[in-house]
């Protein structure tokens, strides 16, 4: 009897020990299950008729409807179902002629403890500005390829209550499933940004006619030193994507102050991921971020005193989002294509962005830096692994864009934004290479224009650009 018992308790034990591998197998392989980008995956999603009809009436509301969602054929019920974004969003709310938002999914909101294969929130973007499709995707592609952890991304193709939408871009939101699966869980995340960079339906017509109003002073996204009180920086501490407590605050605060002192950097800061998060993010020339003026699309990680940077929001990237003080690159982008390495700030100067300062103040650290952006040319545009995953992502999703009922730009701006994203790439590498060797100074002050590599016949335009005043006009 006692041998039964011993036998059924052992059947019980590997049961439980091998049901609980297989559940944590299966709450954590979303990476290979959505993120597999060498396919376009389904979004099928059904929300009450009434629902539906008030979310394209109010979109700006971003109110969470209640829905089911079936990806690839696997249903999930009740999730929360809302629009998302700002430009994204209030642009098109005030465009008469489309309805295409970006859309959230929340997997648990309405259902505790479920998730998608261990995602608990699915972001779904409209790429508004893109004609390629490409940019957000390609951006993060180089950031992982930099070795800085970046959101997941693939291609899918939404339906809403049976009606075709298009095909979208969509990515692993960066909140607690993102931190599961880079830092187990440990840490917090943060998105800062100003106050003022909200927009309403209302800012459109004046954007359009004089560009984007100044984002105001800053309180903490620019990560300077301010004070000891946590109120003193409300950009950071409103804006935390996980849970943070009065601890992770004192830690941050400590930790930005650390870097105004410019000692024991690498105590305050992860300093090898922040100098490869610049390589990527100074290759990719995304004014509408930390080194512009917007001081936004900027993640803030902090893990026991320590902080690192991660990529957002890049769909303005490779100089398509274009400040009114550089008209001229919408007629040659050879100036901008050539950007020296080390001096990528726009609109702002080293003192206001102490995160990029104190790599150029060290040599040991801006040949880290050098040496980190070699590494990125070398492994993935001089190896012709860029060529092959650009052309592959192409042919994907030609036929898609052929079919998208909503696209904002149609094929034959998809293939031509295309074809110049892949050759700004290539000579953005090809100018990054000869500042690398001293062929081409890497600071804009001291460039010689024979030196450039010549990219007058890009036109930033056929990418998709952000572009206000007299210039969008014609």
């Amino acid at each position: 009897m006692k041998r039964s018992a011993f036998f059924v308790l052992t059947v019980i034990l590997i049961s439980v020990i091998l049901l609980g591998g297989c559940k944590k197998k299966k709450a954590s392989d979303y990476e290979t299950v959505l993120f597999d980008s060498s396919v376009v995956h389904t979004v099928d999603i059904v929300v009450a008729q009434e629902d539906r009809a008030d979310q394209l009436e109010n979109p700006v509301e971003k109110t969470k409807y209640h829905a089911d969602v079936t990806i690839d054929g696997e249903t999930y019920k009740d999730v929360s179902f809302s629009t998302k974004g700002n430009s994204s969003l209030i642009f098109v709310a005030a465009d008469d002629t489309s309805d295409r938002y970006s859309y959230k999914i929340d997997f648990g909101k309405y259902v505790e403890g479920q998730n998608y294969h261990g995602l608990n929130k699915l972001i779904m973007n409209n790429l508004l500005f893109d004609t390629t499709y490409l940019k957000d995707y390609f951006c993060f592609e180089i950031f992982r390829k930099a070795g800085v952890p970046a959101p997941l991304s693939t291609f899918v193709w939404i339906r809403i209550n049976g009606e075709d939408i298009g095909l979208y871009l969509a990515f692993e939101d960066l909140s607690e499933s993102f931190l599961e699966r880079n830092h187990n869980g440990a840490g917090v995340i943060y998105k800062p940004e100003p106050k003022g960079i909200g927009l309403t339906i209302d800012d459109v017509p004046k954007i359009m006619e004089e560009g984007l109003p100044p984002t105001g002073e800053a309180h903490g996204a620019d990560l300077l030193y301010m004070s000891d009180l946590p109120e003193d920086y409300p950009d950071i501490f409103e804006n935390a994507e996980t849970d943070a407590n009065e601890k992770n605050t004192e830690e941050v605060i400590r930790a930005i102050k650390g870097v105004s002192e410019g000692k024991d950097l690498s105590k305050y800061i992860d300093t090898d991921e922040i100098i490869r998060y610049f390589a990527a993010h100074n290759f990719v020339l995304n004014y509408d971020s930390y080194t512009g003026s917007m001081l936004h699309n900027l993640v803030l990680y902090e893990n026991k005193g320590r902080l690192a940077l991660y990529p957002w929001d890049y769909g303005l990237a490779y100089a398509t989002f274009l400040p009114a003080s550089m008209p001229s690159v919408l007629y040659d982008v050879t100036d901008v294509l050539n950007q020296g390495i080390d001096s990528p700030l726009i609109g702002t100067t080293e003192d206001e962005r102490p995160m990029w300062k104190w790599i150029m103040e060290d040599e040991t650290y801006q040949k880290q830096y050098h040496d980190a952006m070699d590494a990125l040319i070398k492994d993935y545009f001089e190896s012709g692994a860029f060529d092959q995953e650009f052309d592959a992502m192409y042919e994907l999703l030609l036929p898609y864009v052929e079919k998208d009922p909503t696209s904002y730009d149609g094929v034959e701006a998809f293939k031509t934004g295309c074809a110049t994203l892949k050759q700004f790439c290539r000579l953005r590498a090809e100018s990054i290479r000869k500042q690398l060797d001293g062929d081409l100074a890497a600071v804009n002050a001291q460039q010689d224009d024979k030196d450039k590599v010549d990219a007058s016949d890009i036109h930033i335009r056929d990418m998709g650009a952000f572009i206000t005043g007299e210039e969008a006009k014609k």
